[in-house]
């Protein structure tokens, strides 16, 4: 059985769902308990033991290549970062696939996740699928998630990506009756895969499929390709907009995401980094992040579920609940945050009112612009 050597990081969308938060700042540099969202796919890919990391960029990709070129925590990393412009999953790997070597992981570099990449690929060895999918349990299936068959060795019967409703009826139908069968409809495909060598073949010779969900997944079943699903207990959220963006962050704060721990001194569930100056006569409520070279003014409430980025100075009577200030804002005395976001260079008038999932960035010229 061969290694997996190679990573594609898929890190180049527009993350359009979550404006105005992209307005500046590509999704995978996006900073969730002040870790950008890409950091969460190169540990994976790095506890996994992979050298070869090339990570794949389009919008804003010049930000994502000098943050991983000049970060201190990469220094001894080689990334190959190409600049593509596909159509669809799939089609971003075939423009890179002269580079990959043997079989490979793809994963996507806006996503917070901690599954376990080495007990995947340690499943995907054992079964000699052409891939293996992640997959994840959740409590509440809505309209936008797939359908998934596995039987008892967890091998894929049936895959269907966001189908019609014509179409989930057919497939209950045709297999209600099936042995050794599980049919689910509240499996979530979580976006990261390991592929043999070999499906690249496939992607070369057909050049209309360009995506894994809508179109390899179904041509492997429809060829009789050995397709499975890794099934495991593990964290995982897709930040597609300001509501599940900060969602992300309370589970950080609440502990969720195991083996992940917020920058800073944990202080009771008060992480603090360096140079705080923080009143006394502020209030602190846990869990709460505060990160470097902060001033917090007297009167001033933070949290609980809040995180303040570095470089913040918030002024005096300040309410910040349940948010997420970026860096190198000030917030005018007397605010109002409030299950916001407040995104990076902001002077924000004092009085000022942000609430109810909102989120307010400074985009082309100098305009502050709130989305609600």
């Amino acid at each position: 059985m061969s290694s997996v050597d190679c990573a594609v990081i898929l890190a180049g969308g527009k993350g359009t769902r979550l404006l105005p938060l992209t307005s500046n700042t590509p999704k995978p540099l996006i900073p969730v308990a002040l870790t950008p969202m890409i950091d969460f796919a190169i540990q994976q890919v790095l506890d996994a033991g992979i050298k070869k990391i090339i990570v794949a960029v389009k919008y804003l990709g010049d930000q994502i290549r000098d943050y991983l070129e000049t970060s201190a925590k990469y220094k001894n990393i080689e990334f190959i970062i190409p600049d593509i412009n596909p159509i669809g999953t799939a089609d971003a790997v075939r423009l890179v696939s002269d580079i990959i070597d043997g079989d490979f992981v793809v994963t996507m570099a806006d996503i917070v996740s901690n599954l376990s990449l080495t007990k995947m690929i340690n499943f995907f060895k054992k079964t000699n699928a052409y891939a293996t999918i992640s997959l994840k349990n959740i409590d509440f299936p809505t309209k936008k998630f797939g359908v998934i068959m596995l039987d008892e060795h967890q091998n894929i019967d049936v895959f269907l990506e966001k189908p019609l409703p014509q179409d989930l009826l057919f497939t209950t139908l045709a297999f209600a009756y099936r042995p050794a069968t599980e049919f689910h409809q509240n499996l979530v495909n979580t976006g990261i895969y390991v592929f043999q060598h070999k499906v690249l073949e496939i992607l070369e010779k057909f050049s209309d499929i360009i995506d894994f969900g809508k179109d390899v997944f179904p041509y492997l079943l429809q060829e009789r390709f050995k397709l499975n699903g890794y099934v495991a207990d593990y964290y995982w959220l897709d930040c597609g907009n300001i509501k599940s963006y900060l969602w992300a962050n309370y589970d950080i704060l609440r502990g969720f995401v195991e083996g992940f721990a917020p920058p800073g001194i944990n202080n009771n569930g008060i992480w603090i980094g360096k140079n705080a100056q923080i009143s006394d006569k502020a209030i602190l409520k846990q869990p709460v992040i505060i990160g470097n070279n902060i001033v917090v003014e007297e009167d001033v409430s933070i949290g609980p579920f809040s995180v303040i980025g570095n470089n913040v100075t918030i002024r005096e009577k300040c309410v910040i609940d349940q948010s997420v200030i970026w860096d190198n804002s000030e917030i005018g005395k007397e605010s109002q945050i409030i299950e916001s976001v407040v995104c990076n260079n902001l002077l924000l008038d004092d009085r000022k009112i942000v609430k109810n999932f909102s989120a307010i960035a400074k985009v082309e010229k100098e305009e502050l612009v709130e989305f609600k």
